[in-house]
């Protein structure tokens, strides 16, 4: 199985000029982690992202939410190619400590993994696990 076919789509985008307030509104009301800033005129090419977490932290720090996302986004974006397979979108999400990741597909925005989404699929699970015997039977990756 591959990241095609577990990426959510479309993902939910927002424009860079689009307001934090604005932002975590959108969060709320489609009930996601993450929104995906493009620009109107380029919208299948990512520039950042914007987590709840990242709302979260905004609002602890006093950062004004009429500040456009393009202002406070996570870039780059960590992608994955559609083509890639589901183990490694997870030691993606892995290795960057993150929950969600955009999957493009040919260099163009394509979708979003969750974590919850791979953890959600039983198959994907039992792939993951397939996956983590190979890599114990070559024994631990040196960091």
């Amino acid at each position: 199985m591959n990241a095609e076919t577990l990426a959510r789509k479309p993902p939910i985008t927002v424009d860079k000029a689009t307001t934090l307030k604005d932002v975590a509104k959108t969060l709320a009301e489609k009930k996601i982690g993450i929104v995906v800033v493009v620009d109107k005129n380029a919208p299948d090419t990512p520039l950042g992202v914007i987590s709840e977490r990242d709302i979260v932290r905004f609002l602890a720090t006093g950062v004004d939410l009429n500040s456009p996302a393009e202002k406070y986004m996570t870039s780059p974006v960590i992608t994955v190619e559609a083509s890639e397979p589901l183990w490694k979108v997870a030691e993606v999400m892995r290795s960057h400590n993150i929950r969600h990741v955009v999957v493009t597909k040919g260099g163009k925005l394509y979708g979003v993994i969750s974590i919850r989404d791979l953890i959600g699929e039983e198959s994907v699970l039992r792939g993951l696990m397939e996956y983590g015997e190979k890599i114990e039977e070559r024994g631990p990756a040196a960091d």
